[in-house]
This record gives C-alpha cells, structure tokens and sequence, in this order.
C-alpha cells in the first residue's frame, strides 16, 4: 500500500520562490568540477538527473568565492569571476528546465581547508586557535582582509544572480570559515569581528546586507547554519536561537538547519549506526523563533519518515543529500508510491565522502553505481549480440551483474549456493548499528525480480554444470572465504571463524578473545559485547580498523569507549593458542597472555574463484567479478558487477571499473 506523502508533496514559500515541494537537495562537494573550478559537463549530468527525479529545490554546492585558497575539497566549483558566469548559467538552466527551485551555495572552508597549501598560499582563519582546524600554519586575517571577503562573496552572489540562479546560500556551518567566526570557541578577535555573540556575527551579517543591497527583490537568500557544534565550549542550541533571529532581520528568506563542525565529525557527516531523523528537532526549535521557513537534514531516508516532518510542522522543508546521490528519482519515486524501487542511501560514507571528496577523488556510491556517469546510463541500449548469461553467486556483485545484463536484453539465470540472496551483505548487516544494510540487499533483490532474472538458490555450480547449461558467457561472483593462522591450536574446537559467528552457525560461550582488529573483527565484538560476552580484540597492526572509512572509524571507537566489556589491544602478533588462552608478541618481542573461553578468527579473507580457472577448457566467456575478483568494499563489487553486466555481448571500453 502506498504511504501517504501528502504533506511532502504541497507547495512552500521561500522568499519571492514557489518550491513544488518540500524536498530539497543540499549542497554537497563533488568533485566534478576540473582543476580551475568550471563546470563540467559530468557536473551538468548530476545536477539535472537530481532535479529531473522529481525534488523541490536543488543547491549546487560548495562553490568557491576566494580562489582556491579557501577550497574544502580538491575541485570545487568557483564562481569568484565572471568567466564562471557562462557554466553557472547553464547549470541554472538544466536544474530549472525540470521545474526545480534553483540556489548555488557559497562557501569559504578557511581553517577547514582539507587541500594541501598550493603556490604558496596559507590558509586563512579568525584567529590562532590550537586544534581547532584542519589546517597547518595558517593565516590570521587581518580587519582589511576580512571586509575584502564580504565583498568577495556580495560579489560572488551577485553573478549567480545574474547566471540565473533564483537564490543563493551562505555555508556557515561545519567549520568552514563564517562559522568560524561566528563560533566563540573559534573566535579571539579584538577587533569589530570578535568579542560577543553579536560581534562575532559582524562578518556573514554584513554579507547579507550586502547581499541584499546588490541583488534584486525576487532573489533568494539561505543560510546552513550549525546550531549545536558537539564539541566542548563550541556553539549550542540557545545562542543558535538568537544567530536564527538576527540573520532574519538581516534579509535571510530560509535557515538550513544543521549541526557539527570540524571535531565532532558523526554529528556532521552521520555514518550507519544514527537513526533516521536523529537531529530534526533542532529545526523545529530554531523554527519557534523565526517565521521565516526552516530545512531540517539529518539520516532522512524514507518517504514517510520526510512527510511525517513536514506533516507534524517539525520542519517546512526536508533536506535529503546522501539519499540522492543513491537514488536522485527519490521524489518521484515516493510520490508514484514505488518504494520498493528506492534505492535508499545505507550511510557507508565509502564513495560520496572516505574514498571520495576527501580523498580528493570524484565522488561515487557504494549502493548506485551510476552516479557521475549519468550520461552515460541515460539510455541502456539492448546488447546486440544476446547471450545465454549464467551468473554463479548471489552477493552484491552478482545481483549487479544479473540485473544490468538482464536490463540488456540476455537472458540471465543466477545460481546461488545457500538458501538465501545477499552474500556478505547479511553477515555485514549484523552488526550494531548496520542494518541499513539490508535495504541494499532488499532493493536489488527487488531489481532482480524487476529484471525477470532466474533465480536458483540452493544451488552449486561446478564445470559440469556449465557444460549441460552450454551459457555463452559465466560470471564467477563466488565471494570469498575467510583466512586461518598457521599458529599452534587454531584447530582447537573452541577457535571459531567470524563469518561462522555472524552467522550464528556457531555457539560463542564465556569470554571472547577475537583475532584480528579490521572490520570484520571489530563488528563481531560489538556484535558478542551486546550479547553480554566479555571481549577483548587481539590486533597485528598498531590500531583498530585502519582501512575503515575515517568518520566511521571515530564512532566506532566512540562506541567501543562506551562499552565496560570490551577491550583491545595493539600490536599482537599470535604465536600460540591453548584451549585456555591465547599468547601473544608485540614488535619488540615481548610475550603476554590472554584468558578467554572462546577465541573467534577475523584475519581477512581471499577470493574464491578456483571455478573460473575449472572453465578454461570450455567455450565460454568467462568473468570474474567482486571479492572473487579481489577484497575490497562494497562499492567495488557493486562496480564490478554494474560495468561487466554492460560489458557482455558488447565490450565497452568506457566502462570501468573504479580502482
């Protein structure tokens, strides 16, 4: 049954603009600018695809007003020349051709800089504050400066108005440069830009001011605003209420609500474990005090979940950013009621932020990988050569797979050998606080259905099987299986696999010592902990999760912190385990011993692909693909499975794979 979104889908004011409706998408970095800051022709795709899919209002964002000394990611857009004006207006065009309000944000990162100093050039910031920024060794601005970056942005708002945008946004949020100075925490001035919480509001006020001196009455004026920085002596809730009211009477039109800045990363770029909707409230409270309409943001993922904000007046306006660089037909797919087609974001952070902007790559998506290449799947052309396609492994690679080949044309049957589809997603989403995993798993379950692909579960394949199938292609999505030590007493009965635990195929009794501090490892004693297991984690390395997407890292250390039964130590090497202990050595040599009842492996895992090598003496293509390709994340296999799905029956060379 349809949900009623009745509310998410009325008509809202924001200035002069009537917004279709209440769903909008945020500014978020890219990277799909070029090195000088210009819009590409990629950056015209993504923009349009999110407008066309159905939302109220789209804010390109960040766009640079200082050059690239006050970039947050490493091609931003700019719009601190006229030479910017021409792409500007093109982007403009393409939101607003499919009937979406059209803002651009401005943003200068200062002290939060995450680009390395280029051509001499420091970082620029309110004052000398230790570790309250991300960059090293910069600037002080001095007052001159700092009245030359009012104009800059007054400057910079007044070419987005003329490159056609209805409004633009003032980022004074996450620890860029006017929160910044708006943040006492931040904020040691002595000049008129620092001292009281008035003061320390002289810079973004005069923007405003200026700002609406330049422009013209119908242009739209936003502001994202941190109203809690979660971090000790930074900017809370009651004072965010009088920064609320004074931006109104300065001329803003709307007050995007968020939270976080530079040292409490979760509460900024939420990963898996926050609930839907976590900090929504802070909306309605700044909404108590201004009569000027509000954005709540915030793990907003379902449909229902966005209508109920706007439904109960917690909120005017919705903010979905995540949520539409994995499915940018979001809107329309929650007002036709198609939920099930929603392809909702998980909140890995792998892609769009770990091993994407901040990484200083395109930004990409663990759960869709079409996105940045959205020319490139406007259209799918059936293959022309069909093929009889025989996909051997239902995780995440070979559902991709399947379905691309199938929305190809071939005729695709997929042979799973448990009883379930998923793969390692099911092991993946058994861990506290990832479950959202699961609507992955559901999602492209669906897709398969969709698909009209052959699902066999149950089912093993081996050469004999390929031979009486005669397909013209295999693709082997055999996953992978865990790795042992070559340690005296890892075959004991009380030594146990990971994967075997999360799966519950195996009964964990007493104190737990876990082998091995990556992902898995460190899932599994969260997993344990919470069952009341005493767990202690045994690491090689010199620290927990490496690997581990760095937002996700910090609340998962936040989490095992909060935890009384769970511990970890570092620089571990095995060398033997007893049935009542297990002995370790640090770099140094030097030997200790842990107690425990149960010791559980978490020391990675390999590829499985031994049948694609069975298949050489057959007449048949042969595919490998995911972790049988090679361990990695999820957003590889799902590449994988995406880019040789488009490739059977018809190489093409310019799908591939992001390595």
């Amino acid at each position: 049954m349809a949900t009623n979104v009745d509310a998410l889908f009325q008509s809202g004011q924001i200035g002069t603009q009537t917004v279709r409706n209440r769903i909008v998408v945020p500014a978020m970095g890219t990277n799909y600018a070029n090195e000088r800051g210009e819009v590409t022709d990629q950056l015209l795709d993504y923009y349009e695809e999110r407008a066309r899919g159905g939302a109220g209002m789209v804010i390109v964002g960040s766009t640079g007003v200082d050059g690239t000394r006050g970039n947050a990611i490493a091609r931003q857009l700019r719009i601190d020349d006229h030479r910017y004006i021409a792409g500007h207006s093109k982007l403009a065009t393409r939101i607003q051709n499919h009937g979406a309000t059209a803002f651009i944000q401005l943003n200068h990162a200062g002290g939060g800089t995450t680009v390395k100093k280029t051509q001499g050039e420091r970082p620029v910031v309110p004052s000398e504050v230790s570790r309250a920024y991300n960059a090293r060794d910069p600037h002080v601005l001095t007052t001159e400066e700092v009245e030359e970056l009012v104009e800059k942005h007054v400057a910079a708002a007044a070419r987005a108005e003329r490159a056609g945008f209805d409004g633009v946004e003032l980022h004074c949020g996450h620890g860029y440069l006017l929160e910044q100075f708006m943040s006492a925490r931040t904020n040691e001035r002595t000049d008129r830009y620092g001292g009281d919480l008035e003061a320390r509001l002289q810079f973004p006020l005069e923007i405003v001011e200026g700002i609406r001196e330049r422009v013209g009455p119908r242009f739209g004026l936003s502001v994202r605003l941190t109203v809690e920085e979660f971090v000790p002596d930074g900017q809370e809730i009651d004072d965010s209420k009088r920064v609320a009211a004074l931006f109104e009477s300065a001329g803003i039109d709307v007050i995007n609500v968020t939270t976080g800045t530079y040292g409490s990363a979760p509460q900024t770029i939420e990963p898996m474990r926050y609930e839907e909707a976590w900090r929504a409230h802070y909306a309605a409270t700044v909404g108590e005090v201004v009569d000027i309409p509000t954005i709540a943001v915030g793990v907003i993922r379902q449909p229902e979940t966005a209508n109920d904000l706007v439904a109960d007046d917690v909120t005017d306006f919705v903010a979905i950013g995540r949520g539409h660089v994995s499915d940018p037909h979001f809107a329309r797919k929650a007002k036709a009621g198609q939920t099930e087609d929603l392809n909702r974001c998980i909140g890995c952070n792998i892609g769009c932020v770990g091993d994407g902007i901040f990484s200083h790559k395109p930004m990409g998506c663990s759960v869709n990988p079409t996105v940045g290449r959205e020319a490139e799947f406007a259209s799918i052309e059936p293959a022309p050569d069909q093929q009889e396609v025989l996909v051997v492994g239902g995780g995440p690679a070979g559902m991709e797979t399947a379905v691309w080949s199938a929305r190809r044309g071939h005729d695709v049957t997929l042979y799973e050998a448990s009883d379930e589809l998923g793969g390692q997603l099911n092991l993946a989403a058994k861990a506290p606080g990832k479950e959202k995993i699961d609507w992955f798993n559901e999602y492209i379950q669906h897709q398969l259905d969709e698909a009209d692909v052959d699902v066999q579960l149950g089912t093993s394949v081996d050469t004999e099987t390929v031979r009486e199938a005669a397909p013209d292609a295999v693709v082997v999505a055999t996953g992978a299986h865990p790795q042992s030590l070559d340690v005296p007493g890892v075959e004991l009965e009380h030594v146990s696999q990971a994967w075997d635990v999360l799966a519950e195929r195996e009964a964990i009794e007493g104190s737990v010592l876990i082998i091995g501090g990556g992902s898995v490892g460190c899932d599994t004693a969260e997993w344990l902990a919470e069952r009341g297991h005493d767990v202690t984690i045994l690491e090689y390395a010199d620290q927990l999760a490496p690997r581990k997407e760095v937002i996700s890292r910090i609340d998962m250390l936040d989490q095992f912190h909060d935890r009384e039964n769970l511990d970890w130590e570092t620089d571990c090497q095995v060398t033997e385990i007893t049935k009542s202990a297990v002995t370790v050595a640090d770099s140094n040599g030097v030997e200790s011993t842990f107690v425990a009842d149960s010791v559980v492996l978490a020391v990675g895992h390999e590829g499985e692909n031994s049948l694609a090598g069975q298949l050489d003496s057959l007449p048949v293509d042969v595919y490998v693909v995911g972790d049988a390709r090679a361990s990695r994340n999820i957003d590889s296999a799902t590449d994988d499975g995406t880019n040789v799905g488009l490739s059977i029956g018809a190489p093409d060379p310019s799908f591939t794979p992001r390595l």
